[in-house]
């Protein structure tokens, strides 16, 4: 009955899965904005083709604005279209300073479609609009052959700064310049206006002026302001040629002028809105266009107007039919919608009507099943308790035994090592060695202990040895052994027994208690910065001490407190560690019936509080034993108590930093791990110059600040870990060429190839051998590639070339691109050269010597030499000039350093 269920839901599901998308799917909408330059009759025919055009696609919302013939305006809605988003842009500039706007909405994305007329600049993505080059040859063709006994003749061109004027004038003078038999007596600007047009032409006619028969005017409306103005003055209106540009088929429009004689004749300057738009959603939808586009135009006289308005009637007739008819498809459209809408609604109730009977008659017959399964369950849980619980001691039994095995090896090694160390011949970086070899060896002592420790308190086998003894006293004697290292570190430790008397006596297992302090104050010492401070503070009151260790390190987030105790469990954030020394200190303090908590803030430190009764059940002094001290059992954590004083300096130490060109190179080491750091130091000082850093941040620092030949880093670190430290090295310009070699315990195949995928060259497993780590960096530093020249081209250079990586081949080619366009700059120095790629002086001159084995300064006078090289053998340009062309302000000097570089004087190339 489920699967039936579950099975009609299902075939509902995909009957109504199509009608939900087609009603949730909707086509994305197109965003076009239209820029005009200005408004007039041309334009609002334009325009209103735009809309028509635009009903024909439902996915197309249409902005158009105007500017008046203002530049500035035109400039403001251009930049308002593109940072509202528009996805495609018309604009017709009304002057060529308009490139600016357009260039930026361009660069933008956006694609730009340029009618009507053209700017200075080539950014845009298409152009739609007539010859008007052709317009004005086409009319100088028409009046030089109508004109056929001479004439003169008004040119009337638009703003001087705009295209078609200065296309119009440029085609009808080429014309008119070939025709003996007419001349262009005057030549006006105005302001395409028929107002503009009058005024200009009645103020010539005010003054003494060269008489003319034919007026040529850029547009009909200054045609017609030309002839207003003639009219005025009284002139013969019959004998004079009044020709204009557009014959646009409206009412009182051009071509209804040259129809009823106003005027001669005109030429059409077609809108054609519909092809603008096509154009547009061409582009939009990534189909196929010309970049460049030319409108049809015709010359009108009275043989053709009256055809041409006919044509025009019928077109207009067509289109209102057309409009009509588009408005009964959209309604159709949203009524369908609507029914559709309707049929969904009550689908979706048959449905979830469906579906609840389903779940009632499911719910029904599981109803009858529960009992059975959940006493069923509740067998297994059990059976699976038992069986976690076998192999939670089985694991942990295995561990006791290990622990046990390492105790032998461990004898062995700790035994031989302080045999050796009483021997006063051995010294210098053997004694050095050994002595990291011995601390080691007490941290695997005092793991090994812990998981004993631990192993008895799961078995209850842990037994309390009650010593009576003045705790105050042993804080005190306790807390020296933090000292020496915390100085080291800047760190300041507090303690404070002033809340206890001298003769508080305290009845207690003394060596659990002084694990448990080591080990709260060796996590405070690993988690307060340096600089920081640690202050414990004991308490005796009403039979109870109280006793509190606070850091001013990171913290703990407030949702881990309550499980910082748990075994096994470690912290975010949290720096080595096995997990059980929290756990231990809690099972210590609760066999003493004694509580314990942890009070943090974030960022400002964490505290520890010990509550525990000054006496305990079953002393007995007989079985009281002296007190010993941390050092003789050998439980101090190493790498915070007994911090070898060598590594320590290393570290702080920075070595030949600056000096790229010494004989030993510089290599970094970054582990957060003192005495790995001190023991690659061993290794590698007496070839290489040596740096080191304790986490991946502060080594990327230093090696942006440095740039060593190499770097040794550890994977597993605080802060930044060696697989970001790598990549983000990687990705540095200044850093990219720096060989990375990863130090490891993670051996698996796939974890080395996580760490060759952020870049690293060579992937070393732990433990691993001294002379296998010197021999890997002493063959990756003789494989670095060595560019001879990046300025030769040859097929030696390309294919060093494609050896470098990503990052280090577009340096290389930005390098070569500077270098090569301030080849003549005297003035360019190494300093502009480093501005220019993005890198400091130190660092450019570091990264080039690593790459090519040459100075910047080098670099860049070879290339001028080569350049200079390539003028004398192919130009007849002196020896003077050459040099100063390249860059050299001397010729003495050039030609030594041409005779230095080819060994031959430039003048012998002749």
């Amino acid at each position: 009955m489920k699967h039936s269920v579950r099975r009609l839901c299902q075939c509902l599901l995909f009957f109504l899965l199509p009608l939900l998308l087609s009603c949730g799917s909707e086509k994305k909408r197109y965003v076009v904005g239209v820029s005009q330059c200005s408004e007039d009759v041309w334009r609002e025919k334009l325009n209103e083709e735009l809309r028509i055009a635009a009903l024909y696609y439902n996915d197309v919302d249409l902005r158009i604005s105007s500017a008046n013939d203002d530049v500035q305006m035109q400039t403001e809605q251009i930049n308002k279209f593109v940072d509202e988003g528009v996805d495609l842009l018309i604009v017709a500039p009304g002057q060529v300073s308009i490139s600016p706007a357009i260039d930026r909405a361009y660069e933008k994305g956006i694609p730009v479609i340029i009618f009507d007329r053209r700017t200075r600049s080539d950014k845009y993505t298409a152009y739609i609009g007539a010859d008007n080059k052709e317009i004005g040859s086409s009319m100088g063709e028409y009046l030089a052959g109508t004109l056929t006994d001479g004439g003169r003749i008004l040119e009337l061109s638009g703003l001087s700064t705009s295209s078609p004027a200065i296309e119009r004038n440029n085609g009808f003078d080429s014309v008119v310049q070939c025709r003996p038999g007419i001349s262009i007596v005057e030549h006006l600007s105005a302001d395409w206006t028929e107002q503009g047009a009058f005024r200009t032409v009645d103020s010539l006619l005010s003054e003494p002026h060269n008489e003319f028969d034919c007026v040529f005017a850029h547009n009909d409306r200054m045609a017609m302001g030309a002839r207003r103005a003639a009219e005025k003055h009284g002139l013969n209106l019959e004998h004079i040629k009044f020709c204009g540009i557009d014959a646009m088929p409206q009412k009182g429009g051009g071509m209804e002028l040259v129809d009823n004689g106003t005027l001669f004749a005109s030429y059409t300057y077609p809108t054609r809105g519909d092809e603008v738009m096509l154009l547009a959603m061409n582009i939009l939808e990534g189909k196929k266009y010309n970049r460049e586009n030319q409108l049809s135009s015709a010359l009108v006289t009275r043989d053709n107007a009256r055809v041409l308005l006919m044509q025009n009637d019928e077109t207009m007739r067509q289109q209102d039919h057309l409009s009509t008819l588009r408005s009964r498809v959209d309604k159709a459209a949203s009524d369908f919608n609507t029914q559709r809408i309707y049929l969904l609604v009550l689908l979706v109730f048959v449905v979830l009507l469906i579906a609840v009977c389903a779940a009632a008659i499911y719910a029904f017959i599981t109803r009858t099943r529960i009992n059975q399964q959940l006493k069923a369950s509740m067998d297994e849980q059990n059976r699976m308790t038992t069986e976690m619980e076998e192999m939670t001691q089985t694991q942990l039994q295995f561990f006791t035994n290990v622990s046990h095995e390492l105790r032998t090896p461990l004898t062995l090694i700790a035994g031989p090592t302080e045999q050796l160390l009483e021997d006063p011949t051995v010294h210098g970086v053997q004694r050095t060695m050994l002595e990291m070899v011995q601390r080691n060896t007490r941290i695997l002592i005092q793991l090994v202990g812990e998981i004993l420790d631990f192993r008895k308190v799961q078995n209850n086998k842990a037994e309390l040895h009650l010593n009576r003894f003045y705790l105050q006293h042993e804080l005190t004697t306790w807390t020296e052994d933090f000292r020496t290292v915390a100085a080291r570190r800047g760190i300041t430790i507090r303690v404070d027994v002033s809340g206890v008397e001298d003769d508080a006596v305290l009845i207690a297992d003394r060596d659990k208690m002084e694990h448990m302090y080591f080990n709260i104050m060796s996590n405070a010492l690993k988690y307060t910065p340096d600089g920081g401070c640690i202050t414990t503070t004991l308490l005796h009151h009403d039979h109870f001490y109280t006793l509190r260790i606070a850091d001013t390190g990171k913290g703990i987030p407030t949702e881990e407190l309550p499980h910082i105790f748990e075994r096994f469990y470690q912290a975010k954030g949290a720096i080595g560690g096995t997990g059980i020394g929290l756990s231990l200190v809690k099972a210590y303090i609760d066999m003493h019936r004694g509580s314990v908590h942890a009070e943090s803030v974030e960022g400002k430190g964490t505290t520890f509080v010990i509550e525990l009764p000054d006496s305990q059940p079953g002393y007995d002094p007989a079985k009281d034993a002296p007190a010993a001290t941390q050092a003789e059992k050998g439980l101090v954590d190493d790498n915070y108590i007994a911090t070898d004083t060598t590594a320590q300096e290393s570290a702080e130490r920075i070595t030949n930093a600056e000096d790229f060109d010494a004989e030993r190179p510089l290599v970094l080491i970054i582990d957060d791990n003192n005495g790995m750091r001190a023991y690659l130091h061993s290794i590698l000082q007496d070839k290489y110059n040596v740096s080191e850093a304790t986490n991946g941040e502060q080594g990327l620092e230093k090696a942006r600040r440095e740039v060593p030949k190499l770097v040794v880093c550890d994977v597993m670190m605080p802060v930044m870990d060696g697989l970001e430290f790598t990549k983000r090295l990687k990705e540095d310009t200044a850093t990219s060429h720096i060989p990375v070699v990863l130090l490891t315990a993670r051996s698996l195949s796939e974890q080395r190839k996580e760490g060759y995928d952020t870049g690293a060259d060579s992937y070393i497993t732990k433990p691993f051998s001294g002379q296998v780590l010197l021999s890997r960096i002493e063959n990756l530093l003789r494989s670095r590639i060595m560019l001879r020249s990046v300025f030769a081209g040859d097929k030696q250079e390309t294919e060093e070339e494609e050896k470098l990586n990503e990052a280090d081949k577009t340096f290389v080619g930005r390098l070569r691109t500077a270098i090569q366009e301030n080849l003549g700059d005297s003035d360019f120095s190494v300093e502009r050269l480093g501005e220019e790629i993005g890198l400091s002086r130190v660092q450019l001159y570091r990264k080039v010597k690593a790459l090519t084995g040459q100075t910047p300064v080098e670099l860049l006078r070879k290339a001028r030499l080569t350049k200079a090289r390539q003028l004398l053998e192919k130009t007849e340009k002196s020896v003077s000039e050459i040099a100063y062309e390249v860059g050299f302000t001397s010729p003495s000097y050039f030609n030594k350093c041409f005779k230095d570089e080819f060994d031959i004087n430039p003048s012998s190339l002749r």
